[in-house]
């Protein structure tokens, strides 16, 4: 994903999640993705900045 975001580029990518002992949160920060500090529908918004 990250590749192709930067072959368009793109600077940061964005995911959501929900936050919970079962949610993927570990993964997402794991693969370098930082909350931002906002929400979408109840869940975490994060991103993951690509840097050139």
């Amino acid at each position: 994903m990250a590749q192709e975001v930067r072959r368009r580029g793109g600077e940061e990518c964005y995911v959501t999640w929900h936050r919970g002992s079962s949610g993927p949160e570990g993964f997402y920060l794991g693969m370098g993705f930082r909350p931002d500090g906002e929400t979408s529908e109840g869940e975490v918004v994060g991103v993951l900045r690509l840097g050139r």
